[in-house]
């Protein structure tokens, strides 16, 4: 801390993820055309991190942080074709399928940001944002690289806050960036069920955003009314590599009790 307003981070660690059942033993069609076998070669991946970070507040009125990550992922576990029985496809359910498998890839890397910035504009008024952004390579069989599946396109949330005594409100905005097909995952490009189609019809992923808007009141120590509206302007969108598309536009309304 160089000054009362002023904090500077630095963290480094190392820590590893054992494969867990599924990806050792658990069969299971991961897209059409594709079916996932059991491993039982997997040994453990290991992540070497080193982050670092800068706060500063200003006054009572402002609050600003910004962080820097490096992750290195040896013998990373990812999806990857594979054989069995020295065959690299087998009837199932029906379908001549490719067999994939999870495997130790020789490494991955992960490199990203994250921001987040307050205003308060009043006793009952403030304003926060939070950004995340990040970027990440896995080595592939025959030793180039691709962009890493699970590192996810930059996203994050903005709210506009009110609080008196005891009533709260908030809108806020939340969303994804885009994703273009020559930055997926090699392995992601050809997923036609995942994916939506560009202006060549490539797949890719789109960016989106949410508006959204919640209150909440105590009438007393005991009860707690809440209530809001979420996607207010009924955007289709898909969270990235999901599958699944988001809720359409669609009301809450909760009471609660404590005793």
């Amino acid at each position: 801390e160089p000054a009362e307003s002023w904090v500077l981070s630095m963290n480094a660690n190392t820590a590893f993820r054992a494969p867990n059942v599924d990806d050792i033993g658990k069969v299971f069609d991961s897209e059409p055309g594709a079916v996932v076998v059991p491993n039982t070669g997997l040994d453990a991946e290991y992540a070497y991190n080193i982050d670092l970070g800068i706060a500063k507040k200003v006054k009572e009125w402002a609050q600003f942080e910004v962080n820097g990550y490096y992750t290195y992922l040896d013998n990373a576990l990812v999806r990857r074709d594979f054989t069995l029985n020295g065959s690299d496809s087998l009837l199932y359910d029906g379908v001549m399928s490719k067999v994939q498998a999870i495997q130790n890839a020789a490494f991955a890397e992960v490199l990203g940001w994250q921001l987040f910035a307050a205003f308060k504009f009043s006793e009952t008024l403030k304003w926060e944002t939070r950004l995340n952004g990040q970027y990440g390579v896995e080595e592939t069989d025959d030793g180039t690289t691709t962009p890493m599946r699970h590192a996810a396109p930059i996203f994050g949330k903005s709210a506009l806050l009110y609080q008196f005594k005891k009533l709260r409100l908030e809108i806020n905005v939340i969303g994804q960036g885009e994703r273009k097909f020559e930055n997926l995952n090699i392995a992601e490009q050809g997923k036609d069920e995942i994916y939506a189609k560009d202006e060549n019809g490539n797949n890719y992923a789109p960016a989106w955003y949410t508006l959204n808007f919640k209150g909440a009141l105590e009438i007393s120590k005991q009860w707690m009314v809440t209530a809001g509206i979420e996607n207010i302007t009924d955007q289709r969108y898909r969270p990235y590599s999901s599958g699944l598309s988001g809720a359409g536009r669609n009301l809450i309304f909760a009471l609660q009790m404590k005793f």
